[in-house]
């Protein structure tokens, strides 16, 4: 078996941290990008280790060239943060046709760092973390491989020196990131344009609602002040869907109209949201939202918030909503018409079903009250697979299928409102949520994703209604799982199930929850707030400044102390100490013990120069040396070598 020599031991190294590092990218990447970067550090690595000579620069040209191409037409561009990486990845992988010495190692090395620090641009999570911090960890063990002449022959000798190394970085680190100056923006928000994104969208036609409740993604987390409202009132409310096309209810675009005045009821609910990022600028607050942020977002005339820049990384915003409202008391013809546009020619069986019921109802409201009772009277059925509707969904699903998620409830009730002349509109948002014991918060996933009509009644202006609750009420009052059966494929099931299961589930999200709050989301007004708890009353930069140079001395001052301690003069083996007076006491009567000097050779030629201390010298030697290296030297030899050392004076 060939040995392993010291370039290959060197090359195995930054290869196995350059790839480590790619680890989080191998999800975004192409599958040729990929496979390209493994067969060229594969190659690199069996070509030195079989002696072949690397390519010649013309064709380490031409591979990079048809590299850049493929990334072009792969991504349709380099730039970006796929693009980008695919790109460096490759360049990477062709660096390695050139490395030989020292310095090439280091350049990959440090691209290695610069992937990891690109990963934390597609998520900012825990699992994300997990696996950056071994890697450069690794990483620097690999540099200290590379830089030192020979390597050390143990494989976790360089993993040792660099945890230690990085351990003593942690406090200028820790420092830096509490007191460094935050700016404005964010720095993690680069958006992959080609990225999907899941969640809520501004469109929603039968089924999507439901296929979305099958993800069991966390969308976003609350913490209330005080006590949560109840379920029925956990209404969140996001995109308002106005435009109708037979099918699909959408957003309508570049349409301003003013909004209607809101007047609040009853008692007021504060809470802080923390939104995962969905590359949208949807924002979501309890219905009915009255305060908010104004560097956070504003609210459109539909009573919608929208933020001011696509989201694309965890953002934190407080808001205040009051459950009890009216909204909208005086409606202008614009936003009436607006309201009651049907497209013409479709579902006409609904249109006149619509007609009918509104013939025999007293008022607007009363014709809400008979189609919810038609769909409580009928047989229609609450189900996460619903078939697929016709052309007329609305006319299919009332009168065919009758079965259907929250999206096909909504559309229709609002379709029939609007053919009966009452203006109506579809919300889609999330209803209720999951709470955290452990943190004391509200989890709001994905699979809480609902939809529900507004419709506007003289005198009480815009009103909310939940055609849902009359079909599976439970799903309102309780949740997804109580309002399915069984054999329903609901996300989470198992772990409510489980007790265990499910408090193991709260404590990561707990960990995962803080980990926003406190790392991820440390802003520029989260570093003003741990200044003021340190008793900053009105903290500027001046506070900011000397916080941050007394942080680096104390960091360094602990550095110090850290390096003294670790190299503080050794206290000698109370055995070595013994045998080193006794050469010492020899050394001052012209007897030497030379450098590298066994101690049985240094006996014998003390025992030719002074015949008289040969047989103490022997026996003070002999005892050292049973005491020096057997496993169990008896405790009696130890009294014996110090009492021969009493009576040894040459």
């Amino acid at each position: 078996m060939r040995e392993v020599t010291e370039p290959l031991r060197r090359l195995g190294w930054t290869s196995a941290g350059l790839l480590t590092a790619l680890g989080p990218h191998y999800l975004y990447l192409r599958p040729w990008v990929i496979a390209m970067v493994l067969g060229l550090c594969a190659w690199r690595l069996l070509a030195e280790r079989r002696g072949w000579p690397l390519p010649a620069a013309w064709a380490r040209g031409v591979i990079a060239l048809a590299a850049t191409a493929g990334v072009a037409a792969s991504y349709r561009s380099i730039a970006g943060l796929e693009a980008g990486t695919a790109l460096l990845a490759l360049m990477a992988g062709l660096k390695l046709l050139e490395t030989r010495g020292p310095r090439d190692h280091i350049v990959l090395i440090f691209i290695g760092w610069f992937l990891c620090l690109a990963a934390f641009l597609y998520q900012q999570s825990l699992p994300m973390l997990a696996w950056v911090l071994p890697t450069v960890w690794l990483l620097a063990a690999a540099l200290l491989v590379v830089a030192r002449a020979p390597a050390s022959p143990l494989p976790l000798a360089p993993f040792r020196s660099a945890g230690a190394m990085l351990a003593k970085a942690a406090p200028l680190a820790l420092v830096l990131f509490l007191f460094f100056p935050r700016i404005a923006g964010q720095f993690w928000g680069v958006p992959a344009a080609d990225r999907a994104q899941s969640g809520l969208d501004e469109e929603m036609s039968p089924g999507d609602i439901s296929e979305l409740t099958l993800n069991d993604v966390v969308a976003f987390r609350v913490r209330f002040d005080g006590e949560p409202p109840p379920p029925l009132q956990r209404y969140w409310r996001g995109p308002v869907l106005t435009e109708f096309d037979g099918y699909t209810w959408s957003r309508p675009r570049n349409q301003a109209y003013f909004l209607p005045p809101v007047s609040w009821h009853g008692a007021p609910v504060d809470y802080t949201i923390t939104l995962e990022p969905t590359g949208l600028r949807l924002l979501f607050a309890l219905d009915m939202v009255q305060d908010w942020p104004d560097a956070v977002g504003w609210q459109s005339w539909d009573y919608q918030l929208l933020a001011r820049a696509p989201i694309n990384t965890v953002i934190q915003y407080r808001a205040r909503s009051y459950p009890q409202y009216a909204a909208g008391p005086v409606l202008s013809p614009a936003l009436r018409n607006r309201h009651l546009q049907l497209p013409p020619g479709r579902n006409p069986r609904s249109i006149e079903l619509a007609r009918r019921l509104r013939a025999g109802a007293a008022s607007d409201a009363d014709f809400a009250r008979r189609v919810f009772e038609r769909f409580r009277a009928e047989e229609f059925y609450y189900t996460l697979t619903p078939p697929r509707l016709d052309r007329d969904s609305v006319d299919d699903f009332l009168f065919n299928t009758r079965r259907g998620f929250c999206g096909h409830f909504a559309s229709a009730f609002t379709m029939l409102m609007r053919a009966a002349g009452v203006p109506a509109r579809v919300v889609a948002g999330y209803q209720g949520g999951d709470w955290n014991q452990i943190g004391g918060y509200l989890i709001v996933r994905q699979s809480h994703a609902h939809a529900w009509s507004e419709a506007w009644l003289p005198g009480r202006g815009w009103t909310r209604f939940d055609p849902t609750a009359a079909v599976a009420p439970e799903r309102v009052e309780r949740d997804l799982q109580s309002a399915l059966p069984e054999e329903a494929g609901v996300p989470g099931r198992l772990l409510r199930q489980s007790a265990l299961l499910w408090q193991a589930g709260m404590l990561w999200d707990n960990l995962q929850a803080r980990w926003n709050e406190l790392v991820v989301k440390f802003d520029q007004p989260a570093q003003e707030r741990l200044l003021q708890s340190l008793g900053f009353d009105d903290p500027d930069w001046r506070d900011l400044a000397l916080l941050l140079a007394a942080g680096l001395l104390g960091a360094v001052l602990l550095l110090s102390a850290w390096l003294a301690w670790e190299f503080r003069p050794r206290r000698a083996d109370p055995v070595v100490a013994d045998y080193q007076r006794f050469t010492r006491r020899l050394a001052r009567r012209g007897i030497d013990r030379g450098p590298g000097e066994a101690p049985r050779d240094f006996a014998q030629r003390v025992g030719r120069l002074r015949p008289d201390l040969a047989a103490i010298s022997r026996a003070i030697t002999e005892l050292y040396l049973r005491l020096r290296y057997l496993p169990a030297p008896a405790a009696a030899d130890r009294v014996h070598l110090r009492g021969l050392l009493r009576r040894f004076h040459p």
